[in-house]
This record gives C-alpha cells, structure tokens and sequence, in this order.
C-alpha cells in the first residue's frame, strides 16, 4: 500500500504515528527539538512538541485511495495551482520556488 504524507496541526497527533518529514524546532535560530523522519511518536515527544509551540507535523499514513482516486486528485490539484498561478511570472525565481513548494504540498 502506499504512503500519503499529511500535515496535521499538532492537537491531531496522536502517539505511535510515524513522521513522514524531520521535525526541526528552532528557538532564536538555535535547534532546541530534532526528530528525523521515521520516527514513531510517543507521549514524551508531544510533550516536548508542546512545551516548544509546535504547530504541526507532517505524518506518514497509509493511502487507502485507489490508483486511479489517487491520480484524479493529483490532476484536479495540479490544475487548481495552475489556476491560481496563472497570472505570475513563471521564469521570476521566488515565484518558481513558491509554486514548486505549493506543488509539492498539495500533490503528496
């Protein structure tokens, strides 16, 4: 089966889901939590998670979509940013890097 990665707001995260993407949490540009992607929540990680104003998390789960739900949505996503880039500037490099980010946030 395949893995989805979503963002969920840290009050949603429960303990014994998985990471999909490290969690970095950075205090006056010093790295005060690190945790790798992989890693499998626990109570104490939350806690920590918490104590440091985390908002959210990017877990890994599995996609129960079909293959063919699967490449609807990414079609349907794909053209909405299309849409809504349309008007801006696709050579601009900020405007490349921001779609791409866009891209990459919602086509997972």
């Amino acid at each position: 089966m395949a893995i989805r990665q979503i963002y969920l707001p840290l009050f949603s995260v429960r303990a014994g889901m998985t990471l999909a993407r490290s969690a970095v949490i950075t205090e006056r540009q010093v790295t005060v939590l690190m945790l790798p992607a992989g890693h499998e929540l626990t109570e104490n990680n939350l806690a920590q998670l918490r104590a440091h104003h985390a908002d959210y998390l990017c877990i890994a789960e599995e996609d129960a979509r079909s293959d063919v739900l699967r490449a609807q949505n990414i079609a349907t996503q794909s053209a909405r940013i299309d849409r809504i880039f349309c008007n801006a500037d696709p050579e601009h490099p900020e405007t490349r890097a921001f779609c791409d980010a866009v891209r990459a946030y919602r086509l997972v």
